[in-house]
């Protein structure tokens, strides 16, 4: 398969090395898409992982239609930016989501989740490892079934919630060093 990977950083590479030693035709890209080289270069699949832009309907289009993103949170918990920071502060269900992207923002077909617990005891960065981990493996483990994502989709049950880049930056004034505990975090964010 001729699979464009699109991400921002640099833990998703492991992810995409993967697919091309399975015997894909990988094409990273981290820049935002056109339209028009989209549809030029007839992807048989796009992968998002830690893709910093949001994807308009007709570049989803141009792709085929055939555009999944792998997002770190429980859908529809989470959705938008810093799903990590935000299951801690808010105390909502955490885990992966692996998903068909359609024109609203993570709420595409399911085709795969799994639950992540969070450790209060562990910092930040080693509950966001733990759900980067759990993320590349699911993806993995579901991509041996890839014909039969469209026959596994489903809609995510419930409303959730959603964070903006903005929503982040008033919780980030208060991390001095993702090496904080998330038990810390927790106790400065109460009220928020």
């Amino acid at each position: 398969m001729k699979i464009l990977c699109l991400y921002n950083n640099v833990c998703a590479e492991e992810l995409f090395d993967w697919l091309q030693k399975q015997g894909h035709e990988v094409y990273l890209c981290r820049e935002q898409l056109e339209d028009v080289w989209c549809v030029r270069q007839e992807f048989d699949l796009a992968v998002s992982y830690t893709y910093r832009f949001i994807l308009k309907e007709s570049t989803i289009k141009a792709l085929g239609s055939n555009v999944v993103n792998l997002h770190n949170s429980f859908l529809p918990w989470n959705r938008g930016a810093d799903p990590n920071i935000w299951s801690i502060v808010d105390n909502t269900p955490r885990g992966v989501t692996l998903h068909y992207m359609d024109r609203e923002l993570d709420k595409g077909y399911i085709i795969t989740q799994r639950f992540v617990p969070m450790d209060r005891e562990k910092t930040l960065a080693e509950n966001y490892y733990a759900l980067d981990k759990a993320a590349k493996e699911l993806f993995k483990e579901a991509f041996m079934y890839y014909d039969y994502w469209e026959s596994l989709k489903k809609k995510a049950v419930g409303s959730g919630n959603y964070h903006s880049v903005k929503d982040g930056e008033r919780i980030k004034k208060n991390i001095s060093s993702y090496e904080m505990k998330a038990d810390e975090l927790i106790h400065i964010c109460k009220g928020f």
